[in-house]
């Protein structure tokens, strides 16, 4: 079994480092911790994130700063993919928000709920109802973007992290989409 492991954190590694070079070539990255890269200061949050998915056997490395322009906006690279982070202690209307915005980030998204009180089940509610969401306009006349509207990916990964639970949920943005 840890030989397994051992192989996973490698594989991780080796897929993480590859797809940091294609990305930001000629970066020199800084080692912040075992499986944590960056070129400049991160904040406490992001950091925290980076360290449960490296707990996990991921690795990552932080998009520099310069390169967070419109087209280049993800947080990071873990284990090869692009990946926005996202911290919700809010309802699930916050949640909701915040993985809408995501999907015009990066097709992956981590989320952390650590200060969140939503249930697993509350959780689930909000992101299928977030995926299956569509545009529309409030009695004051805002506009709400749905689904849709807000996102540019095909395809993507969810992980969560709930407040309490030490194991984080995988899923599959496509499995929320109503059939």
């Amino acid at each position: 079994m840890q030989e397994q492991e051992a192989k996973r954190r490698a594989d991780n590694a080796q897929k993480a480092k590859a797809a940091a070079e294609i990305e930001f070539p000629g970066v020199k990255w800084n080692k912040v911790d075992d499986g944590i890269y960056q070129t400049s200061i991160r904040s406490d949050e992001e950091l925290r994130n980076a360290r449960i998915l490296c707990d996990l056997g991921s690795t990552v490395y932080f998009s520099p700063e310069r390169s967070r322009q419109p087209g280049n906006k993800f947080d990071a690279i873990v284990d090869g993919l692009r990946y926005e982070f996202k911290n919700v202690g809010g309802n699930a209307n916050t949640l909701q928000t915040h993985f809408l915005r995501s999907r015009s980030q990066a097709p992956n998204v981590f989320i952390n709920l650590e200060t969140s009180n939503l249930t697993r089940k509350e959780v689930m509610g909000a992101l299928y109802n977030a995926r299956n969401s569509v545009t529309r306009i409030e009695p004051n006349g805002h506009t709400i973007k749905g689904y849709s509207d807000s996102n540019k990916f095909s395809g993507g990964k969810i992980i969560l992290k709930l407040k309490g639970r030490e194991n984080l949920i995988y899923l599959n943005v496509d499995d929320l989409a109503a059939r």
